[in-house]
């Protein structure tokens, strides 16, 4: 008897490895990709619930949180590289402000602070004039970047964030 349940422990994790690679293969051969990520997510749940039920006699306790995904506000637009939540595709593409007021620091760089309170700063030397009261639109560039531009107009200047 001894001998039987040493020879169980020593192949179930063999047994569980070969079942998963298994159940990832045929995941794999799903051609729609939906219906591929249910797979997997199935295969984490069933994972996850054997890990639960196998902890349960213990002391400790394992629960699985389900967390949505937030997106940003317009008062947190820009500001998702001093965030440290999960980078997830954000729904705003642009943002129009009205400009309350222009300042430019020791770089030369223009600091733009509009009507909702919002600070943005010139990042790069392009040649940009800028009208406290007028309309900017405030757009997402690539890798993170941003754009500033007066409605109407073609000229853009890359901005960052402040507050």
């Amino acid at each position: 008897m001894k001998k039987a349940l040493v020879m169980l422990a020593l192949f179930a994790p063999a047994l569980y490895a070969a079942d998963l690679s298994q159940q990832l293969e045929q995941c794999r051969s799903i051609g729609n990709d939906l219906q591929r990520l249910v797979c997997y997510d199935k295969m984490n749940t069933a994972a996850a619930s054997a890990y639960v039920k196998s902890t349960s006699g213990s002391e400790n306790t394992v629960q699985t949180v389900n967390v949505a995904p937030v997106a940003p506000t317009k008062e947190e637009f820009g500001l998702e590289r001093k965030a440290e939540a999960a980078k997830e595709e954000v729904e705003i593409k642009n943002l129009e402000l009205v400009l309350q007021s222009v300042e430019t620091n020791r770089q030369g760089m223009m600091i733009f602070t509009f009507d909702n309170g919002q600070v943005w700063r010139q990042t790069s030397k392009d040649i940009f004039t800028a009208t406290p009261g007028s309309t900017y639109i405030i757009e997402r560039g690539l890798l993170g970047s941003f754009f500033m531009n007066k409605e109407g107009t073609n000229r853009k200047t890359r901005v960052l964030r402040e507050k």
